[in-house]
């Protein structure tokens, strides 16, 4: 396949497209070039999204189209707009996020969409992934993939690289307790693989997916999972909720059931698709960190 990809400098980008260059296809990266790639084999354009000259700049013909980087209402269509059927399957990866909150509900891809805003960052990347949702209705030949929390070797955001600083730095870990909150997490190898399934396989066209297996993590879980990833024997200190928000302390994840949802991922299972086990995941999270260092 000769594969566009928009975005693709951070953390997934870069794991997807090495996937699909392992698998022999062709890989153009779309982006503003902040971060550059310059990786053997794969074309950069550098541009805008936002601005519909710069998208003329992707002018091949591709059989599939990543799409990374829609977070606002207009980013989908004016991709479709400029392209038209050149993108070959649109592949837009969304978030479990864009599901109602609250209702108590085992979420599956059939679940109502949110429609309140939660304000700020948070409130505008819910609202606008949702937006896209209904956007990239418009294009039959389309695949969305809602993935949970993403962890991995590579990742920005403040998740599980917050224990590993913790551990290297300390020896210890915060622990929130009591805490009846669950979650749920993906590799970010096992997205980037969904993703490139979902660039050809015929059973994925104009489906959406939530990427995540079905198992609900605790902190305590959680816990466990770290010591066998890390491989080394660490303290566990435990400290009250109330404790955790008077001294900041920044834990990525619900800490109660109240804030925490669940999401139904059995029909990308259905596919024959495999999950990688939490444990297996942190591990090789852990050796990137310790080898970046």
């Amino acid at each position: 396949m000769d594969i566009l990809v928009l975005g693709g400098s951070y953390f997934l980008g870069p794991r997807f497209i090495k996937k699909a260059l392992d698998a022999g296809h062709k890989v153009t990266v779309f982006n503003r070039g902040s971060r550059p790639l310059n990786v053997p084999g794969v074309k950069e354009i550098r541009g805008d999204r936002s601005l519909e000259d710069d998208l003329r700049k992707a002018d091949g013909k591709y059989d599939a189209t990543v799409d990374l980087c829609a977070y606002v209402k207009g980013d989908i269509k004016r991709v479709n707009d400029v392209l038209g059927e050149r993108t070959g399957r649109y592949v837009f990866v969304s978030t479990v996020d864009v599901y109602r909150r609250g209702t108590g509900k085992l979420l599956d891809e059939s679940a109502e969409f949110e429609t309140r805003d939660f304000g700020g960052e948070a409130g505008a990347y819910i609202l606008g992934k949702a937006a896209l949702e209904k956007e990239i209705e418009q294009i039959e030949d389309r695949c969305v993939l809602r993935p949970s929390i993403i962890y991995g070797p590579g990742n920005y955001a403040p998740r599980e690289n917050i224990y590993f600083k913790w551990i290297s730095a300390a020896g210890q870990i915060l622990e929130p307790s009591p805490a009846d909150g669950t979650f749920q997490m993906v590799s970010v190898s096992d997205v980037a693989e969904a993703l490139l399934i979902a660039c050809s396989d015929d059973s994925f066209r104009g489906r959406a997916f939530n990427v995540t297996p079905d198992t609900l993590l605790t902190y305590e879980k959680f816990t466990e999972s770290l010591k066998k990833a890390c491989g080394c024997d660490f303290e566990v200190i435990k400290i009250t909720p109330a404790e955790a928000m008077a001294g900041q302390v920044p834990f990525p994840f619900p800490i109660s059931s109240a804030e925490s949802e669940k999401y139904d991922g059995s029909a990308l299972e259905k596919t024959g698709f495999k999950y990688t086990d939490i444990a297996d995941g942190l591990k090789e999270a852990w050796e990137f960190y310790v080898h970046s260092r």
